[in-house]
């Protein structure tokens, strides 16, 4: 789950921003006093300094699954621990459930929604397959 936060996050992009103050970056390009803001987080998570160099791979044995999925800091979102709790019994129940399910189409030729904000797709065709 923490992988899937990290690689692929809900939200993708903060919402904008406006700089108070002129802000100088590292590259010396400096966002200007009222100039709009769009933070990524799903750049962040991937970014190689802190993920290393595989950091657009997903890998569920990644050692360090960090994310900025729930935010950060006094940001951080008072709800995810109950979110973990919620995917981690609502996978525990599909699986237990269906463990043969898969998806009915190529993962190619899934559609992301059409958002720069949200992540996701427009639909997830899969196959049902009861247990025993």
């Amino acid at each position: 789950m923490e992988e899937t936060l990290r690689a692929e996050p809900a939200i993708k992009y903060l919402p904008l921003r406006f700089a108070v103050t002129d802000l100088k970056l590292p590259d010396g390009q400096v966002i200007a006093a009222g100039e709009p803001i769009l933070a990524a987080y799903g750049a962040a998570n991937r970014h190689p300094d802190w993920h290393g160099p595989d950091a657009d791979t997903f890998d569920v044995t990644r050692s360090m699954k960090d994310h900025l999925a729930f935010g950060y800091g006094v940001h951080f979102c008072l709800g995810a621990p109950l979110a973990r709790l919620e995917v981690a019994e609502a996978l525990r129940q599909l699986f237990a459930r269906f463990p043969g399910v898969s998806l009915a189409a190529p993962a190619g030729d899934l559609r992301p929604i059409p958002t720069l904000i949200s992540n996701g797709h427009q639909e997830l065709p899969v196959y049902l397959r009861a247990a025993g």
